[in-house]
């Protein structure tokens, strides 16, 4: 039997997990067990949790700060049972700011353990003193964006590009049939809200959010707002929270929503690419606290925030961050993006171009798998 010790610490690294694990069972010539730290869909697919990825998830560097001394207890606490049970392979799954430092504390106590990092942390972005970090403590990067496979080979780093995950998985559906499905008016314009898969996330943007569309829908009859809840929150507790009385909130299937929307508001992260690659003109908005802010600044290498914007290098999508998100702002962009048919048009092009350049490699999961179970990198 193969054992592999496999570390999610997010939402979207625990739906990619679970892809994977998934792929790895379906061409292994052998029993395969996996062992580590996920959420719900990791879990129903066969994963021994070590922990939840509910308890790692941070958003900022004040909230990391707070979290450090039950980061390094688990950090150790694995690390333990790795050095114990010598698995096959070491599979960790973005969150770099615990998995990098878990990589190097493993290669420190077990050299020949073997470790593949699965979507890559944004190095080329911020934070790109980390490169050597992976140079020296990870076998070999899996990478899903094109660009990322010659940063990485430039830079004498092991690494892959396997294809997009998302794009294997999507399959477009009618816009009709999905709203019709989720009980939206056919006859008004749909206007998306996701505030994020975290909590910090939520708590930061829901509330701006909802007075916009409250306001939207207050200053015209034509627009229905809804609410695409990520997995892992409770919707009675939002919604008696924040009290939502008239906008739609959806917690099951939340993509869904998103494929029948015309236009969204998304929390920049996975949703904002899957918003994309369906070819749904969204502003991406994000907020974090002042100090987390002002590092960020200082980090950050790239002009965008968003990969649809990165990886086409040019402002396809609008992006708002920190003190940019607020009410006047996000209702001017969605109002544009409703009333100027041009603009809107100009957008779904820009965005169907910058999809194409993913369609060169499909199966992504499949091919991490093959990766994973070969023995010789």
């Amino acid at each position: 039997m193969k054992r592999y010790v496999i570390i999610a610490g997010e939402t979207s690294g625990d739906q990619y997990g679970s892809q994977l694990m998934s792929a790895i069972n379906q061409i292994s010539n052998e029993d395969v067990e996996f062992w580590g730290v996920g959420g719900d869909d990791m879990l129903n697919g066969g994963l021994n949790q070590l922990e939840k990825d509910h308890n790692l998830s941070v958003v900022g560097f004040s909230e990391a700060f707070k979290k450090i001394p039950y980061m390094s207890i688990l950090s150790k606490r694995l690390l333990q049972f790795i050095c114990e049970v010598k698995p096959s392979r070491v599979i960790l799954i973005d969150f770099p700011g615990f998995n990098l430092n878990l990589a190097k504390k493993i290669k420190s106590q077990s050299p020949q353990t073997k470790i593949n990092f699965f979507i890559s942390p944004q190095i080329w972005a911020w934070n790109e003193k980390r490169i050597h970090i992976i140079k020296k403590y990870v076998d070999q990067m899996i990478v899903i964006f094109p660009f990322e496979e010659k940063y990485y080979r430039d830079k004498n780093i092991n690494a892959k590009y396997v294809g997009h995950p998302f794009l294997d998985s999507w399959r477009p559906s009618s816009k009709k049939v999905l709203k019709t499905q989720l009980n939206l008016s056919l006859k008004k314009k749909i206007v998306g809200i996701f505030p994020g898969s975290r909590k910090q996330e939520l708590e930061r943007h829901l509330p701006t959010y909802l007075e916009m569309a409250n306001q939207l829908i207050k200053n015209n009859r034509n627009i229905e707002c809804a609410i695409g809840l990520a997995p892992g929150f409770d919707a009675k507790k939002i919604k008696n929270q924040y009290n939502i009385s008239k906008i739609k909130m959806v917690s099951d299937k939340p993509l869904n929503l998103l494929e029948s929307c015309d236009v969204a508001l998304v929390t920049s992260g996975t949703i904002s690419l899957q918003a994309s690659f369906m070819n749904v003109p969204c502003v991406v908005a994000y907020k974090l606290s002042k100090l987390s802010g002002y590092i960020s600044k200082l980090l950050i290498k790239v002009e965008y925030i968003s990969m649809a914007n990165i990886v086409a290098d040019k402002k396809i999508i609008p992006e708002l961050i920190q003190k940019d998100v607020n009410v006047d702002n996000l209702i001017l962009e969605i109002n544009r993006l409703l009333a100027d048919s041009k603009y809107y048009k100009s957008i779904k092009n820009d965005l169907k171009i910058m999809k194409n350049s993913f369609l060169n490699k499909s199966n992504a999961m499949r091919n991490a798998a093959k990766i994973i179970i070969n023995e010789k990198n």
